[in-house]
C-alpha cells in the first residue's frame, strides 16, 4: 500500500499521520507525496481542498517536529546515538546536523526544511540542544507552513499546466515543456542553494 493511497483513503488525517510519521519512521518521502497531493487537489477525483490541504500537512509536519523534539529533550545524545540507526540516525548524520544547528539555531530550522533526512533529524538536536520552546513553536509553525505550501501550490500549479497543455497542446505544448524544465532546473538550484548555505557537504 503507498502512501498516496493512504493519503487518499483516509484524507485529511492520512495526511496529517504520514506527515508526522516522516519524523519518526524516516521514510515517508515528504516532496514526493505533497506534490502528488497537490495534483490531486486540483482533479477534485477524491474532494481534497487545496487550503485544507496545507493546513492539515503543516498541523502534521508540525506535530512530528514538535515530537521528536520531545525524545531529543528527554532523552538525550547518548539514548539517540544508540538507537538512532533503527530509524536511520546514524553518528555521521548526528553530527553533520548538530554543526549546523550550533551555527545559527533559527535559520538552520527554516532552510533545512528543504533537505531531506537532514530535516527530520534536526528537531532531535533542537530538544538536545534545549532551544526554548516561546522560540522553537514559531519558528517551527512557520517553516512547516512554508515547507508544505511550496511542494502542494507547486503540485496544483503542476496539474493546472498539464490540464492546460492536454487541450492546447497545439499553442502551449512548447512552452508548458519549457515551463516545466525551468521548474525542475529551479528547483534543483534551490536544493542546491540550499545544501551551499548550511554546507552539509561530506568532506566536513
Amino acid at each position: 500500500m503507498g502512501f498516496e493511497h493512504i493519503a487518499t483513503t483516509y484524507g485529511y488525517t492520512g495526511v496529517f499521520v504520514l506527515l508526522a510519521l516522516e519524523y519518526v519512521i524516516l521514510i515517508v518521502p515528504g516532496e514526493t507525496l505533497l506534490t502528488t497531493l497537490g495534483v490531486f487537489s486540483h482533479t477534485n477525483q477524491i474532494h481534497f481542498n487545496l487550503p485544507l490541504m496545507i493546513v492539515s500537512a503543516s498541523l502534521g509536519t508540525f506535530t512530528g517536529s514538535m515530537l521528536t523534539y520531545l525524545i531529543g529533550r528527554t532523552v538525550g545524545r547518548p539514548v539517540i546515538q544508540k538507537f538512532g540507526r533503527y530509524i536511520f540516525i546514524t553518528e555521521k548524520r548526528l553530527r553533520k546536523t548538530e554543526r549546523l544547528f550550533q551555527r545559527q539555531a533559527i535559520w538552520t530550522l527554516i532552510i533545512t526544511k528543504y533537505i531531506a533526512v537532514i530535516r527530520d533529524i534536526i528537531p532531535y538536536i533542537t530538544g538536545i540542544n534545549k532551544l526554548r520552546l516561546k522560540i522553537y513553536i514559531p519558528v517551527q509553525l512557520v517553516a512547516s507552513f512554508l515547507w508544505t505550501s511550496t511542494f502542494l501550490i507547486a503540485g496544483n500549479l503542476l496539474e493546472r499546466a498539464g490540464a492546460s497543455i492536454y487541450h492546447h497542446w497545439r499553442l502551449e505544448l512548447i512552452p508548458g515543456v519549457l515551463l516545466m524544465i525551468g521548474v525542475v532546473i529551479g528547483y534543483r538550484l534551490m536544493h542546491k542553494r540550499m545544501h551551499s548555505l548550511v554546507d552539509i557537504s561530506d568532506e566536513e
